[in-house]
This record gives structure tokens, C-alpha cells and sequence, in this order.
């Protein structure tokens, strides 16, 4: 079976083509393709087909349609992988492994992404040739206009544009500059303030002895930026605008190797990285590395970070592993084992992002109109309204909410400083979420959503969790509660500074291991570090003001600070000089466990509030 998603919705069995009814069964067999392999509710079906205004004849509308499908599908005969079951209240798409145009896409970019990590640009490059020639037309062109069908077109889009900035990287490695010039022209004028696609026109025209063009691409550029944006292009561009004028030797094109060399070569060590505007990127990559502001670190490889991404970095954090594209403006992440679960705004959705598959595996839509805060536990993931005092939890398999629970909010002080940060956030312990919002207040909610509030002595702006230990902090108070997640009471409150004040730290975020408590002040970038045990202050570790740190969390047993410089700081849990590793992009926030860190980016006009904790 060949089923085609990249265009207008096809199914192919060999060379020929199964006919398909427009309109409503059409939409609906989008939306099964788009959970394949997973049972999706009936109630659900009905409200995403219908746009959450189902008529009284709704079930028996989608009885109907699930028959004609199932006569649609069973017309290729039934040795094509493809079948349509009913399942416990719900229905299931099975389809086979490599049946969908948009599964064989994504392999083909995550094949392509290990052969320029292997030095075979030529392998990078055809791999691309192959996914790209998936692509009829608008992705989902069926159902462009119909709101389940949102996150998954932009994602899709998003997705399409990496794999053209890809491929036009492996040809740059292989010197096509000449026969890249025209596309790269035409995609500039598409997408103008796409600061990689203009990276790799100017270095392609450079190449070719076309300095001036060159030169002039990157001042339209500027132009467009500052028209629109009211921002100055990204530093990494403007670095490619003063090699070109120096005529700097690193932009040479590569020599064409014999096909041997050419596997053995590795990439060359220029990237053009965006500072923040639609996309980050160059040509030909590289990272660099700094300390804290005051020494440079050692160089590494790295990814380019898009805007509104998810990226895993390396065990050490050096370098960005691989990105994915999120469907809209993250505004809080968590980690669990190998996945990654970030919320978002536009469309309101709870993401999933396997680290073996390098994919997203599960877009869920939210009923919350601005989720802000989300935490993994071992039962399902819990995701956070305090601004509308709403809270849900969605179970093991994510389709689905499980729990829900709502509560009258109180008015929060804002928190000031250097911060991605709202008064929203959420973690799970002892088998319970805690819930801030901004008000004195922390909430418990049990496994059935059932409240239950504990007073503080402070308004708490964000929460974390270790063992059986909640630590909550106070912008405005400039303290940490303590609470045991077992009794339910308030053990501690530790202060950050003895006298608090308009100078002094202002907590933004927090983290937490069964030793250290981390707490990032968001006006003073430093990171004060509180003994588990002793449950004091024992340390304050200066950022820089200049990286503009966002957010905080723990991988393995170290600390690790998300900067909207770009760049990430490790703070090592055992003493020792503490690094900070520039990847590009603007970021907001970092979570991690004991064997992966994730990172995500936000667009410098996108910045939006978001959880912490």
C-alpha cells in the first residue's frame, strides 16, 4: 500500500488507485491516519470532525462513515496492511510500517541527518532527493482548513524547509554551488527572513564570483529584518557578511574528493547561525563554545537550532544531537526516559518527541486554551493552566485525558527579571502534582484530579520535585518552601538572601536532586545552591547577565541553564569550573534525567511567557 498524505489524500494499492469520497469520510480518514496504529475515541472523532459542534446525529453520521470507509480500504483486498478495527469504545487505522508518504519522509531526513554526521554529504544529499520527491503539494491539502489538521500542516511545512536547507548543505559540502544559486533565490524570496536559506544564498554566490550579488543578499536581508522585525541580523550572518568582504579563505569551496575521501571527510566549519529571527543556520556547520562570558571552551559540531524546537543535546551537552520542529510557541518541557513532552501555544497541544526515532511520535490537542507548565510522572503526563486554574492528566498513552481538575485563581505578582518565567508550574511526587499559580497557595491534585491546598507563607511562582521532597519557590519573597510530599506540610522555608529587596535575587526557576536544590534568580542571572540536607544556601554561581538565562533544570547530577543567548551552562553538581556551550538559536528551556538533555527555542518576537519548575 502506498499512502500519500503530502498533497492531496491518496492510496495507492500497486499502480492502482482506490477511489475515495470527498468531504466529511475523506477528513475523517485523515484524522484516523494521522493517530495510525492507536485506538482514538469515538467522542473525539466526533468533536474534531465536527469542529466541537456535533449535531444530535453525530454517532450515527460517524457509524455510517466508519462502514464506508471500511468498504473504501477493503477494496484493495486484504493483504495490504491497512484495515480499520473497532476497539473498546473507539477505532484504530492499522497501517503497515512505511505504507505512509510522510513516515517514508522522515526517515529519509533522519537518514540524510547520520550521513552528514558519517562525512558522506553525496549519501545526505540523495537521501533528501528521495523524501522531497514525496511532497505533490500542500501537505493534508484535504483538510488545510479544518482545526485537528493545524499542528500536524505545520509541523509538516516545517519539516519540508529543513529538508530543502539539508540537502542544500549536503550539495554546498559537495560544491553544487552554481546549480544551487536560482532555487535558493526563489526560496529567499518565499521565505525572506529565513536567515539559513539566505546564509546559503550568499555563500553560493560568493563561491560562484558573484561577491557584490552576495553582498546585496544580505543587505535585502537586513532591510526585511529591520522593516519587519525591527532587529539586526543575526550574529552569524553578519560574521558571513564580513568574510565575504575579506575575502576569508574559510569560504572556499571544498575540493570534489574521490568517492573514499569523500566518506571519510567530515563537514566543513562554517554554519551560519540565526541569532533569532525565523530560522537559525548556515551553509556549513560549526558551534562555538564559551565560558561563562570570561574564556572560550572547546569547539564542537552542532546542529542549527530553529525556531520553536525541540533539541537533544549530547551527554556532555557540547553539541545538539538532532532537532525537531514543534507545532507552535513552547512554553514549558519535561523529560521521562526517552521522550521528551513539551506544551505549546497557537496550537494548543501536548508534543511528544521519542529520542530513539529522532520524531515526534504524538501531537495530543488540549482542551487548555494556554497550557504553561507540564511534568512527566510514571502514570501519565500533567499539564497546567494557572492563569484559568486548570489542570489535567493525561494518561500513559497520552490520547487521551484522564483527570481533570479546577480551582478559583487568585491574582499572582508578575516576576521581574531576566525570564521566560510565569507563575504557573507543576511537578509530580509521591503520586500526586503540585500545582503554583502566583498566589499563596500550593496545590495538591491526586490521580482522579481530587484538590486538596496547603497555605504558604509566600506566593509561589514554580515548583520541582525530588524523591519525596516538593521545593517551591517565591519571586517576590525571594525564598524556597520545602514541603513533604508524604505528610503534606511545609518542612522548611529558606531564604535566598537575608533581607530581601529590590536588588536582591529574584527567582524565575528551580530544580532539584536528592542532594542540591538549584534556583535560577532571573535579575541577577546567578544561580544560588541550596544543601538537600542542611537546607541552606551554600552557593551562588554568576551567570552573566549578558546570556540572559531562562531556564533551569538537572541532567545526571549536574545543573543546566537554558540561555536566550543561546547558549546552555553546566553546572557541575561536584564543584569545578562551570562551561557554557553556545548552539545557536534564542532558548527558554532545558529539562533533562540522568541520561539525555533536551533544550527548546523560541523566535526573539515569540517570546512568551511560560512554566517553570
Amino acid at each position: 500500500m502506498d499512502i500519500r498524505l503530502l498533497g492531496q489524500l491518496e492510496i495507492l494499492d500497486g499502480q492502482r488507485e482506490i477511489p475515495l469520497a470527498q468531504g466529511r469520510r475523506r477528513a475523517l480518514l485523515t484524522l484516523l491516519l494521522l493517530h495510525r496504529n492507536e485506538v482514538v475515541p469515538a467522542e473525539r472523532l466526533i468533536d474534531e470532525l465536527w469542529a466541537g459542534r456535533p449535531p444530535p446525529t453525530a454517532a450515527k453520521g460517524l457509524q455510517v462513515q466508519i462502514s464506508q470507509l471500511r468498504k473504501d480500504l477493503t477494496a484493495a483486498g486484504p493483504p495490504n496492511g491497512t484495515a480499520l478495527r473497532t476497539r473498546g469504545g473507539g477505532y484504530v487505522l492499522e497501517v503497515a510500517p512505511g505504507d505512509l508518504d510522510v513516515e517514508r519522509f522522515e526517515r529519509a531526513l533522519a537518514d540524510a541527518e547520520a550521513a552528514m554526521d558519517e562525512g558522506r554529504p553525496d549519501r545526505a544529499a540523495a537521501r533528501l532527493r528521495e523524501g522531497l520527491k514525496l511532497w505533490r503539494g500542500p501537505p493534508l491539502a484535504d483538510v488545510a482548513y479544518e482545526s485537528f489538521a493545524q499542528a500536524e500542516i505545520a509541523r509538516l511545512e516545517e519539516l519540508h524547509l529543513i529538508a530543502l536547507e539539508r540537502r542544500a548543505d549536503a550539495d554546498l559540502a559537495l560544491g553544487r554551488d552554481r546549480e544551487l544559486v536560482a532555487e535558493l533565490e526563489g526560496l529567499v524570496r518565499e521565505h525572506p527572513l529565513r536567515e539559513r536559506l539566505r546564509g546559503q544564498l550568499m555563500l553560493a554566490l560568493y563561491r560562484c564570483g558573484r561577491r557584490a550579488e552576495a553582498l546585496e543578499a544580505y543587505r535585502a536581508g537586513r532591510r526585511h529584518s529591520v522593516d519587519e522585525l525591527g532587529l539586526e541580523p543575526g550574529p552569524e550572518l553578519r560574521r558571513l557578511e564580513g568574510q565575504i568582504l575579506a575575502d576569508s579563505p574559510e569560504l572556499a569551496a571544498p575540493p570534489r574528493p574521490p568517492p573514499l575521501a569523500e566518506r571519510a571527510a567530515r563537514r566543513a566549519p562554517l554554519v551560519i547561525v540565526a541569532a533569532g529571527l525565523v530560522l537559525a543556520g548556515a551553509a556549513v556547520l560549526t558551534a562555538l563554545a564559551i565560558d561563562s562570558g570570561r574564556r572560550p571552551a572547546a569547539r564542537a559540531a552542532s546542529l542549527d537550532i530553529a525556531p520553536n524546537s525541540a533539541v537533544a543535546l549530547s551527554a556532555d551537552g557540547r553539541r545538539a544531537a538532532f532537532a525537531v520542529p514543534l507545532p507552535g510557541r513552547p512554553t514549558d518541557v519535561a523529560a521521562r526516559g526517552d521522550q521528551l513532552f513539551a506544551v505549546t501555544v497557537d496550537s494548543s497541544s501536548l508534543t511528544v518527541v521519542d529520542a530513539r526515532t529522532h520524531t515526534i511520535i504524538r501531537t495530543v490537542p488540549l482542551t487548555l486554551r494556554a497550557p504553561a507548565a507540564v511534568a512527566a510522572g510514571p502514570d501519565g503526563v500533567w499539564v497546567a493552566d494557572g492563569r484559568r486554574g486548570l489542570l489535567a492528566r493525561l494518561d500513559a498513552g497520552y490520547e487521551h485525558v484522564a483527570a481533570q481538575a479546577a480551582w478559583r485563581r487568585t491574582a499572582g505578582a508578575a516576576a521581574p527579571g531576566l525570564s521566560r518565567h510565569e507563575s504557573t508550574g507543576v511537578a509530580v511526587a509521591a503520586g500526586a502534582a503540585w500545582v503554583t499559580d502566583g498566589s499563596a497557595s500550593l496545590r495538591r491534585a491526586d490521580a482522579k484530579g481530587r484538590l486538596t491546598t496547603i497555605a504558604a507563607p509566600h506566593r509561589l511562582d514554580g515548583v520541582t520535585a525530588a524523591g519525596d521532597a516538593v521545593w517551591a519557590f517565591s519571586t517576590s519573597g525571594a525564598a524556597v518552601v520545602r514541603v513533604d510530599a508524604r505528610r503534606r506540610r511545609i518542612t522548611d522555608v529558606i531564604p535566598i538572601v537575608a533581607r530581601p529587596g529590590s536588588e536582591a535575587p529574584a527567582p524565575v526557576a528551580i530544580a532539584a536532586t536528592g542532594d542540591w536544590v538549584w534556583v535560577l534568580n532571573g535579575n541577577t542571572a546567578t544561580v544560588s545552591r541550596i544543601d538537600a540536607r542542611q537546607r541552606g544556601v551554600v552557593g551562588t554561581t554568576a551567570l552573566g547577565v549578558e546570556h540572559g538565562p531562562r531556564d533551569i533544570d538537572v541532567a545526571g547530577q549536574d545543573a543546566w541553564v537554558a540561555n536566550f543567548d543561546g547558549s546552555v551552562t553546566r553546572i557541575p553538581a561536584g564543584g569545578g569550573p562551570v562551561r557554557s556551550t553556545s548552539l545557536g538559536g534564542a532558548l527558554t528551556g532545558v529539562t533533562g534525567t540522568r541520561q539525555r538533555l533536551w533544550v527548546v527555542s523560541t523566535a526573539l518576537d515569540q517570546q512568551l511567557p511560560g512554566g517553570s519548575g
